[in-house]
């Protein structure tokens, strides 16, 4: 039957709808370490060292003879860590044309790429803070840093796959640090997948909610743990520790013990112009830092815990 014209076959009159807003629900803007860690001084160069010390508490005495000599015992000598320094970087080319073209919100192409670029970079470096494996890199092969997950080595402890996270483990993790260091060293700060934090949400009346972080630059909660030690531990959800079943990850972190340092002069995070080869605009943001650990000892690892509720 006639119609005069309706939306069907007047389709080629009719401006497009396109709403000129942009939802970007990316998870690379969860970085806590980033955001978080200190800054050490900078790196001289691409392998980065700092001296430890640590010495044992006392488990026995030698009580002295009256009116003895004095005998020197050797003492304990300082040792020396290390890292290697790391290059990430989130290149950015446009065409000419796609550069000079406004895109559906009115913004400039090449600064929303940019400004993508930098989150991009970000999420990279706190990937790397967790994950990092260290390479000693050579031509043609990059150098990688170790990571918060590898650079624990003393209180790591491998439970069968499939084990549940229960109180009891939270509380093990914070003595095993309290074993080994002073308890002004403790660790206070718990990273793990979001299923372990659900697992502590349901624990007794020694977990305090709805704690604000108001000393964190991440402004969403974090729930905090007193502990039957009598340390407070922090809990927080972190993307980037393993999750998956058998090697779902928990870190026991002592936060004040690692920090970040970026190579002298040209390894904070910027932006560099590249030349120009063709009808493109063309750069990069780019870093060169690495994790400093002050003393492993501190933190705690266990592995193989349940993947589910």
């Amino acid at each position: 039957m006639a119609f005069g014209k309706d939306t069907y076959n007047g389709s080629n009159e009719m401006k497009e709808s396109l709403l000129n807003i942009l939802k970007d629900v990316s998870p690379n803007e969860d970085n806590y370490f980033v955001s978080n860690l200190g800054v050490a001084p900078a790196a001289m160069q691409s392998l980065h060292e700092w001296n430890l010390f640590y010495e044992d508490r006392a488990s026995s005495v030698d009580a002295e003879i009256e009116g003895a000599d004095t005998s020197y015992p050797d003492l304990t000598a300082e040792t020396r860590s290390s890292n290697r320094t790391v290059i990430l970087d989130a290149p950015i080319k446009l065409s000419r044309t796609k550069a000079s073209i406004a895109m559906v919100t009115g913004e400039d192409a090449m600064s929303k790429e940019k400004e993508r670029g930098l989150i991009r970079l970000k999420s990279e470096m706190e990937y790397a803070t967790v994950n990092g494996t260290i390479a000693a890199g050579s031509s043609g092969v990059a150098r990688g840093m170790s990571g918060i997950d590898q650079c624990i080595s003393t209180n790591v402890t491998a439970r069968a796959s499939g084990t549940s996270f229960t109180e009891g483990e939270l509380n093990d993790m914070v003595q095993d640090s309290w074993d080994k260091v002073g308890a002004s060293y403790v660790m206070d700060l718990l990273v793990a997948p979001v299923v372990i934090k659900r697992r502590i949400a349901t624990f007794g009346t020694n977990l305090t909610r709805n704690v604000n972080a108001e000393d964190k630059k991440l402004g969403r909660e974090v729930r905090v743990f007193d502990t039957e030690v009598g340390q407070t531990v922090k809990i927080i959800a972190h993307k980037d520790v393993r999750k998956a079943a058998g090697t779902l990850t928990v870190l026991g972190v002592r936060e004040d013990h690692f920090e970040h340092s970026f190579l002298v002069n040209t390894g904070e995070p910027h932006w560099e112009d590249r030349a120009k080869s063709g009808d493109f605009e063309a750069g990069v943001y780019i870093t060169e830092f690495t994790l400093v650990s002050y003393d492993e000892r501190a933190s705690v690892k266990r592995t193989g815990f349940n993947a589910g509720l």
